[in-house]
């Protein structure tokens, strides 16, 4: 894999060392946020939830502006931008007893994301060393990487001080703002806005909509897969839910995040170049939701070990077969995207496939919740309903995507998967 990394070109390379870095950054700062607002600062539960929720709808809700706006004016310039904001939202969490400066923080920090990550995806979309489903399980390697170590380093720094965890916080993402303007190819930039733009009766913004409107297949993609988005929120949201019902601790928690990050570093980019060798991209993504889904029947058996070595067996198990699952469809569903969207507006159909992604971790999310509402009439009814969303999903696009002939249309790679 490393190998693989230093056949890349060099901003590539940069690109993909950022994805590393801002996860750290990211999860150095967020998980702690919370905390500190309702401990430290004795703000109330709502206003903290209020302020953690206008960051994440600012992000998810407006991936479809950052997608216009990457189209409209090239992709570096979004990157460098989402860089800088994400760095002043970072920065201005040191004001954070001021109420204004707080959900101003919120906003540029999730409003950040959403120009920072479709111009990003389109960006990574457009090389062409490896496939682009390579591409994107480095990519997923990256970003694990970071959701990793983020954590442990941002509890090291909030031991000293929240003001020193947000500076460091913010660094990185300033460091390669100015390093993003240097370095990203701006040529290629432009060959890619003229690709996705051919005239300039086309560059409007009503008619870059219409154009992903119109592109069906994408859409009927874009709607199924937000039945992946519903599981893969499951192992932070459903597991520490089970876990804590049945009066585990935070201590099985943090096993499973950690076994699926170690288990998706060490064998996501192999596990990528194995399945390119068969099968078609549209069959893999269906494997994998199926597995995703199929993971938590694991925990319909009754088990009867409550301490030791064996009491991790099943959610060990779990947290295996479900990030296989993510494995083998992640890359695969990113790169279908940038081939439907038939190199036109990329960084738009990224962000409206962003849309559904977060309709769909609301829905999965809200069904979860649900289930577990009702456990006193089926002690089951959550995994019941998650195997059925990961199977059902997996049969959707089965037969739909097939039905419109996307892997006769769509590859791997451009170029070789013998790469």
């Amino acid at each position: 894999m490393f190998n693989t990394y230093l056949k890349l070109s060099s901003e590539y390379r940069w690109m993909l060392f950022a994805a590393f870095i801002f996860n750290l950054g990211f999860y150095m700062l967020i998980p702690f946020l919370a905390g500190y607002l309702k401990q430290d600062l004795l703000l109330s539960a709502t206003l903290v939830g209020l302020v953690l929720g206008v960051r994440s709808f600012c992000q998810q809700g407006l991936f479809l502006v950052g997608g216009l706006l990457a189209d409209l004016f090239g992709v570096k310039k979004l990157i460098v931008v989402g860089c800088l904001l994400r760095a002043l939202g970072f920065c201005l969490f040191l004001f954070s007893h001021i109420v204004e400066l707080l959900f101003l923080a919120a906003f540029l920090t999730g409003f950040a994301g959403a120009l920072f990550t479709p111009a990003a995806q389109s960006y990574f979309s457009k090389q062409t060393e490896l496939s682009r489903a390579q591409m994107f399980a480095l990519v997923g390697v990256a970003r694990n990487g970071g959701e990793l170590l983020g954590p442990v380093c941002g509890l090291m720094l909030i031991s000293i001080s929240f003001d020193t965890l947000c500076i460091v916080s913010a660094l990185p993402f300033a460091l390669f703002a100015l390093i993003f303007t240097v370095l990203l190819n701006d040529k290629s930039t432009t060959k890619h806005q003229e690709t996705a733009q051919p005239n300039a009766d086309s560059t409007g913004v009503r008619a870059m909509i219409q154009g992903v409107l119109s592109n069906r297949p994408f859409i009927l993609f874009s709607l199924i897969m937000s039945g992946y988005f519903m599981l893969i929120n499951q192992i932070s949201f459903a597991i520490p839910l089970h876990i804590v019902s049945q009066s585990g601790t935070t201590k099985e928690v943090a096993w499973v995040l950690t076994l699926c990050a170690l288990i998706s570093i060490c064998f996501q980019f192999p596990v990528t170049r194995l399945c390119e060798r068969w099968l078609s991209p549209s069959q893999w993504i269906s494997i994998g939701i199926a597995l995703m889904g199929l993971s938590f029947a694991t925990l319909l058996v009754d088990w009867p070990y409550q301490s030791g070595i064996l009491y991790y067996l099943p959610l060990s198990l779990l947290a295996t077969v479900f990030t296989l699952g993510t494995m083998v469809s992640f890359p695969f569903i990113m790169s279908q995207i940038s081939l439907l969207a038939q190199d036109k507006s990329v960084a738009t159909h990224y962000g409206f496939f962003y849309l559904f992604a977060g309709a769909g971790l609301i829905i999965g999310s809200s069904v979860v919740g649900a289930a577990f509402d009702y456990t006193a009439h089926h002690d089951y009814l959550a995994w019941y309903s998650l195997i059925i969303i990961g199977v059902g999903t997996a049969l959707l696009n089965t037969m739909f995507m097939s039905a419109h002939q996307v892997n006769n249309h769509i590859q791997t790679t451009n170029p070789s998967t013998s790469k």
